[in-house]
């Protein structure tokens, strides 16, 4: 490796000599600020001093496994202690970054293109994994066609596992129970739910909560209700559950809001399934897509295993990373996904997707 240490007044200044040597497969060994010049000690100037090395007889990319294991991971951590005497300057925060896309590009092996998609799907909130995985196969897909570009062939890899999700709201059961946890927007939704059925299918709808927990919401069913002309009932028990989903039997659908726990309790997942019987009832788990990835995969599992038949996704107005449905798909299979909410009122903001517009707004192509 040829190595060679570098000194400007700035960072730009320094990253133009080094990329004039080694061109843009430069990797940054060492930075740091330093003084320099002047006159008897006196009136130094700040200066960037950069320490750069290049391969001209790079290493054969290793296999993945290997790759994965070896690739030399440069924390931020790692390079703020080799310089921590340095006082902070937008100079440094420049090769902090630097020093971790070089990193990233090290460990990933990915061309710059590649590497600006795959950075575009961890900014959706794509798993590192699946997003890496979407990238390699699209690349492969470009070079073994060459009939499109990156993007498109990303485009297609991901409506390629977009196939497997069912979309669309249907049920076979008289009584629909919506389930989630805490803050999820759950009571507004079914509002939404009841309003198009009465205008599309015009269908007969009652409502049911079990959402005691919460008087505000109680309440705010009640008045959807007054307004849909829609009659409700507050089960506070297993047993007025029961009563009232027969004396509503000659509706045609009954809604349920069920109460929104912690999905971490396991005493409220079994008492919540204990209330549910799964042949009787069709269970629609309502997610915010403002979930973190981890936190929207967990509370998934959870409820899955209560008896899950599709999904309501709500808050699309309140984020702009949608890759949770892709890590979704991606960990589980057999997902449906209903309905969509993208807004508070009452029943226009409610999105039927398509798997085109999910792969547009996963890649980060719309909202």
């Amino acid at each position: 490796m040829k190595i060679k240490k570098y000194k400007a007044p700035s960072m730009p200044e320094v990253m133009k000599q080094v990329r004039k040597d080694f061109g843009t497969d430069a990797v940054i060994l060492q930075s740091r600020q330093i003084k320099s010049g002047g006159i008897l000690g006196l009136f130094k100037k700040n200066f960037i001093e950069v320490v750069a090395g290049y391969d001209p007889e790079p290493v054969k990319p290793a296999k993945k496994a290997e790759m994965r294991q070896e690739a030399p991971v440069l924390k931020r951590e790692m390079v703020r202690e080799e310089i921590k005497d340095t006082p902070p300057s937008k100079e440094m925060e420049q090769v902090y970054k630097l020093l971790e896309a070089q990193s990233r590009q090290l460990q990933l092996r990915l061309t710059p293109e590649e590497q600006l998609i795959y950075d575009s799907l961890i900014h959706q909130e794509v798993l590192p994994d699946i997003a890496l995985n979407i990238v390699r196969s699209g690349a492969a897909a470009v070079s073994q066609e060459g009939s499109s570009t990156l993007k498109q062939a990303v485009h297609k890899k991901i409506e390629k596992r977009l196939e497997d999700l069912e979309l669309g709201f249907t049920y076979n059961d008289k009584v629909i129970q919506f389930v989630g946890p805490t803050g999820v927007g759950k009571t507004t939704t079914i509002a939404k739910i009841a309003a198009r059925m009465q205008l599309t299918e015009n269908k007969r709808v009652a409502f049911i909560t079990l959402d005691t927990y919460r008087i505000a919401a109680v309440e705010q069913l009640k008045t959807y209700a007054k307004i849909l002309h829609i009659p409700v009932q507050v089960a506070y028990n297993k047993q007025e559950y029961r009563e009232y989903i027969e004396q509503l039997k000659d509706y045609d659908v009954i809604l349920v809001d069920t109460a929104g726990r912690n999905y971490r309790d396991d005493a409220y997942l079994n008492d919540l399934a204990d209330w549910i019987n799964p042949d009787q009832v069709t269970n629609y788990l309502v997610l915010s897509m403002t979930a973190k990835p981890k936190d929207f995969l967990d509370i998934y599992g959870k409820f899955d295993a209560v008896g899950i038949h599709g999904l309501i996704l709500t808050k699309l107005d309140e984020t702009e990373q949608y890759g949770n449905i892709l890590n979704a798909i991606s960990s589980y299979s057999g997902i449906r996904i209903g309905y969509m909410t993208n807004g508070q009122d009452v029943p226009e903001d409610m999105v039927d997707p398509t798997i085109s517009q999910l792969s547009r707004i996963i890649i980060g192509d719309e909202q």
